[in-house]
């Protein structure tokens, strides 16, 4: 067997690893790879190694090399992988790589003026779905090297993708350095975990691969105290062993014994220096050459190097010859052969000189027409020189930054574009521009450069915009000062719209900050009294008229007002706090119809912008949805994505908010202990009595404490509930149960009485039949005897007529408990089978098994609950057969769930096999309609 080339000595481990991952790849399994180490140690061998081995199974090969100057050009690296494939595709062809999800991923190639709303997000996802249509096409690598100089954009990507890779028929190879100035840690560390035990961590050779190094440029075997100095000298580097023995062979020294002791000298520079070293010596037009070369990189051409080094093409070639020769460059390439190589030459050039060659490289791509991305990289590094083009150039290629997602890229384009400087009427637009960018990605420089904007002359919508900004970033920290700044944006704006957006978000903030109360009833009146408020103040209203328990006639005037010209959902739209209050607000006025019309517009627009906010806002909406209306089952699959949405996001409030609706939900499921545990995990702090799910978290961890027999603790969670519940003025009798759920717990009855019949006086007042039967409820437990029952009659009438399946189902059970107890119970039976029927329609578990409990203590002898069936459904598996059950394709409900196919599909298989169906044609019988909404 011939030996393996020099610089995949010992890595035999590493490459099974390597042919492993192949071969799952190919068989339609995707993997990643990490190659990691320090420079030299062969990472870049094992790359190329990887290539030839992946051609060989089959896979088509996509190759990026990241360098210092990418980072700040977003998306380098996927451009690099992935543009030549999109833009040398045929209309059909491209057609059918960005179709579905994918189309987001347009902007990055310049196919699109923007991704949406929420670029970073879409523009993931779009990448994604292009990944895995192309992989469909044909079994795929990606080879990314030095991922350590990767933009954040890219790197952002490829932790996405390689989270989604089952099913995927792509492997993923990249290779990086630890500790490595300026890279993004963070994002490197979730990578290394997403390779698992295919992190794979280089160690240096052993003493018999120096030896056998060192024999490929030695006369003679080297002797034994020769490799001991040179592994001791290097470390067992390959690349610094190879350098080493370059150096040995050049001195004409022959490895022996006595030669040992001049190994000191023979390694006291470093490889840069010693490449520097042999780069001098080769003449200036090949130093030149060579340190364009790594001013352009090897996607350039030829004549491109001759423009940059203004030599003729004879001089460049006789170069790049000249290179080769040397070991710097490949043969008949532009490539450097490490890069290591490439660092050392860019790293050995006069700062002047590097300068002078990137301005040159920037004209030289102008010329070419080259995007503004790609001129950027050079221009910022070329010192000031009070050019207004630079500047158009830094602020073109900042904006398609933002376009794709990737602020923390555009951020250092319009820092160096105010260096220049800017011409004089462009710095409050520029200041504007970056204080946004920098509010955005969390700079605190970002108040003192809106700040400076709006001094420096900006007016009308630009400075609505700057004081937007500056609100956005005051918000969680001064939020008096944040509302502040949304009335001086308001009252700068002129575009419809962006008022329309401002005054949405001025009432957000005053709806979801309870310190801010009297702004906001201030804000309300003056829209009551406004024959033509807007549609941001009418949803306001009625959510303001909704949670005080005011006539739902009065809600339901003003939703039909804020819904009638279209703005709502075509300026302000479903992925804003205005929209979810319209739809908690529906929830509330009893109006399911309704809510679940606006939910299925708001899906759409939702799925077209790739709007990961609008996931969370949709899916919290429809668990309370299906909490309030529709089925158990199908509430907490929709209160688990949210979840996992919020958690994508890293968005705090609506993190909590998804908890608290899922923990209700558990409850319905008897699953208390895991409520607790997800109320748990959320830290107690002076924020639950500011906003607006504070009485929510409060009223659930009582009821679950009140369970667990802490009966004191819960009381007081209640008290303190009510007190935010009454300083708001909201009445309306579910908005957090807690004056419903502190009844039972008092000692005084009277006071518990009055509790239930403040709740009922409320209900009554609103017309909202679901909330009068849960305060008749309470109330008819609390009293005993036949006034007790006569209460608990009207419960399950009232219940009947109401769209609250589930409130129904509990008047119906607790009226038979107390008949049972009472000694009817014969009539106790039918109250309790038809509970028992409605259970099972919600998808109830607890209601459930209390209402057999109670059919068992009347004498009768009800059928056991099903162990298998839709019952036995995960939330996930349930969501997925409800979408597929509807017509949906495994595509489709990947990208509606931002999940893989392969998820999909085992998900279903799983489904099916609990169902005993075999085919989708199976799905809707399969899963019945009665708990449909």
């Amino acid at each position: 067997m011939p030996a393996p080339p020099a610089d995949l000595l010992q890595r035999e481990a590493e490459l099974r690893a390597i042919g492993g991952a192949i071969d799952r790849a190919a068989a339609g399994d995707g993997a990643l790879v990490l190659l990691d180490g320090p420079a030299g140690i062969g990472k870049t061998a094992l790359l190329r190694e990887t290539r030839v081995l992946a051609e060989e199974r089959g896979l088509r090969i996509h190759v990026a090399v990241a360098s210092e100057l990418d980072r700040v050009f977003a998306y380098g690296l996927v451009h690099q992988l992935l543009e030549a494939e999109v833009l040398s595709a045929d209309p059909v062809r491209r057609a059918e790589l960005l179709a579905g999800a994918a189309a987001h991923a347009e902007v990055v190639f310049d196919l699109a003026e923007s991704a949406g709303i929420e670029p970073a997000h879409a523009v993931l996802h779009g990448l994604y779905w292009l990944c895995a249509n192309l992989a469909d096409e044909h079994p795929a690598a990606l080879l990314v090297d030095d991922l350590h100089w990767g933009d954040r954009a890219s790197l952002r990507f490829l932790e996405y993708l390689s989270r989604r890779l089952e099913g995927v028929p792509l492997l993923i190879v990249a290779t990086s350095r630890p500790g490595e100035p300026g890279a993004d840690q963070e994002l490197l560390d979730l990578l290394a975990a997403a390779a698992g035990d295919r992190h794979l961590v280089l160690g240096p050779l052993h003493s018999d691969g120096v030896a056998a190094l060192l024999e490929r440029w030695l006369p003679d075997a080297p002797a034994p105290e020769f490799v001991g100095g040179v592994l001791t000298a290097t470390g067992g580097n390959p690349l610094l062993v190879e350098s080493t023995a370059r150096e040995a062979a050049g001195r004409g020294m022959a490895g022996t014994a006595a030669e040992a002791g001049q190994l000191e000298d023979l390694t006291g520079g470093t490889v840069v220096a010693g490449l520097q070293r042999r780069l001098r010596a080769l003449g200036d037009d090949a130093k030149l050459v060579a340190e364009a070369a790594a001013v352009l990189g090897d996607r350039r051409t030829l004549d491109d190097l001759a423009a940059v080094t203004q030599l003729g093409a004879d001089e460049v070639r006789a170069a790049l010859d000249i290179l080769a020769a040397a070991a710097i460059l490949q043969p008949a390439s532009l490539a450097f052969t490490h890069p290591l190589v490439r660092a050392a030459v860019s790293r050995g050039g006069a700062p002047a000189a590097q300068a002078d060659l990137h301005a040159r490289a920037a004209s030289r791509l102008r010329q070419a027409g080259a995007r503004p991305e790609e001129l950027a990289v050079h221009l910022l590094a070329v010192p000031p020189a009070a050019d207004p083009a630079v500047v158009g150039v830094l602020r073109r290629a900042a904006e398609s930054a933002v376009a794709e997602g990737a602020p923390e890229s555009a951020v250092p384009l319009l820092r160096r574009a105010l260096e220049e400087p800017a011409p004089t009427a462009e710095r409050p637009v520029l200041l504007l521009e970056l204080g946004e960018l920098e509010e955005q990605t969390g700079d605190p420089a970002a108040l003192a450069r809106l700040d400076l904007a709006l001094k420096e002359g900006l007016s009308g919508d630009l400075a609505a915009r700057a004081h937007q900004s500056r609100a956005a970033r005051l918000i969680t920290t001064n939020p008096v000062a944040a509302l502040d700044e949304l009335e001086a944006a308001r009252a700068c704006a002129g575009d419809p719209d962006l008022l329309l957006r401002l005054e949405s978000g001025q009432l957000d903030v005053t709806a979801y900050i309870a310190s801010l109360a009297e702004r906001r009833m201030g804000l309300l009146r003056a829209g009551r009294e406004d024959p033509a408020a807007s549609p941001a103040m009418l949803v306001h209203l009625a959510q303001d008229m909704a949670y005080r328990g005011g006539p739902v006639d009065e809600t339901m005037a003003y939703v039909h007002r804020a819904l009638a010209d279209g703005r709502l959902m075509g300026v302000i739209g479903p992925t804003s706090p205005t929209f979810h209050l319209l739809i908690l607000t529906l929830r509330h006025a009893e109006q399911p119809d309704l809510a679940e019309q606006l939910l299925a517009q708001g899906d759409a627009i939702v799925e077209r912008l790739g709007s990961f906010m609008g996931v969370l806002y949709a899916n919290h909406a429809r668990a309370f949805w299906h909490l309030m209306f529709g089925s158990i089952a199908k509430a907490e699959g929709f209160a688990r994505t949210a979840l996992a949405a919020a958690d994508q996001l890293n968005v705090v409030l609506p993190r909590q908010s998804a908890q608290i609706v899922l923990a209700e939900i558990l409850v319905e499921q008897d699953r208390a202990a895991e409520a607790m545990a997800v109320i748990d995990e959320i830290p107690e702090s002076p924020l639950l009595d500011e906003t607006i799910i504070g009485t929510d978290l409060l009223s659930v961890r009582a009821l679950l404490r009140a369970g667990q027999g802490r009966r004191a603790e819960a009381e007081a969670d209640l008290r303190r509930a009510i007190v935010q519940l009454e300083r708001r003025g909201w009445r309306a009798p579910l908005k957090s149960r807690a004056r419903l759920r502190l009844a039972p717990l008092l000692a005084d009855g009277e006071a518990a009485q009055a509790l239930a019949e403040h709740a009922i006086a409320a209900a009554r007042e609103a017309g909202t039949p679901g909330a009068l039967g849960a305060g008749l409820r309470v109330l008819g437990r609390l009293r005993a005897g036949a006034g007790g029952t006569a209460v608990l009659r009207e419960a399950a009438a009232v219940t009947a007529a109401s769209p609250m399946r589930l409130e129904h189902g509990w008047a119906l059970h607790d009226l038979g408990r107390m008949l049972r107890v009472e000694g009817a119970r014969v009539e106790a039976r039918d109250h309790l089978r038809r509970a028992l029927e409605l259970a099972e329609a919600c998808e109830a578990p607890l209601l459930e098994r209390l209402a057999r409990d109670e059919l068992a203590a009347s004498g009768a002898r009800p059928r056991r609950s099903a162990l298998s069936g839709v019952a036995s459904l995960t939330p996930s598996e349930r969501r997925v057969a409800d979408l597929a059950a509807e017509g949906r394709t495994n595509r489709e409900i990947a990208e509606s769930l931002w999940v893989t196919r392969k998820t999909v599909e085992v998900h279903l298989g799983k489904a099916y096999g609990k169902l005993g169906i075999r085919t989708r044609g199976e799905l809707p019988k399969a899963l019945g309609t009665a708990a449909a909404p």
